[in-house]
């Protein structure tokens, strides 16, 4: 209802919300909560520490790691078999023929995905899911001052992938500061969005055309 009706932040809203759900946790709850033996004493302890995201942890040296972590063998190797498999995933993209864009007319976007994960994939960790859930991502491309959507693809993503996404052009002649939205519907904490301009001139008449 809501790509349909063309709302962006509500849009976002609802992809946040089935991350909460997934992970059972709140928008204000620490990232770190989502892998396995962290408690939130724990998870404020690393906050102390400035490490707040899952791949804060993952860049922290062995031996300070295991020092904040605190955990035995068992626990260390469950936790690290999670950060494992945590989305770690480049994207790049591309408009096509951006400096030809004019006023309504069709607008073509590349996006390349690639996942720098090595582990064999699987469901996520979401231990108070009522059943497995396999990860997957929208993308979209929106207007955040106007709340606009203008295009949104569902996404399943193992390796690579190039996803096309397609929108008409604003009707106002100008720039125009979109985004580029990559969320999860699982994970939380590493979701991507890119500003871009797009640069739209006015439309040619039917007989400049001819």
């Amino acid at each position: 209802v809501l790509s349909s009706s063309g709302w962006l932040k509500p849009a976002l809203a609802a992809m946040e919300v089935s991350q909460m759900t997934v992970q059972a946790l709140w928008d204000s709850s620490p990232n770190l909560l989502q892998l396995p033996g962290v408690s939130a004493e724990l998870a404020k302890k690393a906050a102390e520490a400035e490490i707040e995201t899952i791949f804060d942890l993952m860049d922290m040296e062995d031996d300070a790691r295991n020092e904040l972590l605190a955990m035995s063998e068992a626990k260390l190797g469950a936790l690290a078999a999670v950060c494992n498999r945590y989305p770690n995933v480049t994207l790049e993209y591309e408009v096509v023929d951006a400096d030809e864009v004019s006023a309504g007319d069709p607008v073509q976007m590349v996006v390349k995905l690639e996942r720098e994960n090595e582990v064999e994939l699987g469901p996520v960790h979401a231990p108070h899911y009522p059943k497995e859930k396999e990860e997957a991502w929208w993308l979209l491309v929106g207007d955040p001052k106007t709340n606009s959507l203008l295009s949104i693809k569902r996404v399943t993503l193992q390796r690579k992938a190039n996803i096309k996404l397609e929108f008409n052009a604003p009707e106002d002649v100008g720039k125009h500061n979109l985004t580029l939205f990559f969320m999860c519907d699982a994970w939380a904490g590493c979701d991507q969005e890119y500003e871009f301009d797009l640069n739209v001139g006015e439309a040619m008449e039917e007989d400049e055309e001819d």
